[in-house]
């Protein structure tokens, strides 16, 4: 379905680039941003379309705890404030509803880098 890359569009407009379905190596990309899709969980089915919500996991990766902080923070804004109508479509699918989780520190990967991380719920129509 690929919902998350209405998302990385969306963060690409507000100037936060690298992203990544897994987390790449500190060698190959020190500072990523990652997205993961979740499966879409359906509320309702209508006759020519069903209804449900999907999650895309943001990930904010960076070498020093309050640069991802900032970071993290800055992403949720943005995607909170982004103008979704012109690019809530792709393919089948349509953007109804968004909201997001806060910003929270994740963890400290294998290379010492700090993740913040937070949840993208878009609410979803699906053509059938």
């Amino acid at each position: 379905m690929q919902l998350s890359f209405l998302v990385a569009k969306a963060l690409l407009e507000g100037d936060f680039a690298s992203y990544f379905a897994s987390l790449p190596s500190a060698d190959d990309e020190p500072e990523p941003i990652v997205l993961r899709e979740g499966k879409f969980e359906r509320v309702s089915r209508m006759e020519h379309e069903e209804r449900g919500t999907v999650a895309v996991a943001v990930l904010v990766v960076r070498e020093v705890a309050a640069t991802a902080e900032a970071d993290a923070i800055a992403c949720e804004k943005w995607i909170r404030a982004y103008g979704w109508e012109p690019v809530a479509e792709n393919g089948s699918w349509r953007i109804v509803g968004l909201d997001t989780t806060a910003p929270s520190f994740k963890e400290i990967d294998g290379s010492g880098r700090f993740v913040w991380a937070f949840d993208v719920l878009l609410t979803v129509v699906r053509g059938i």
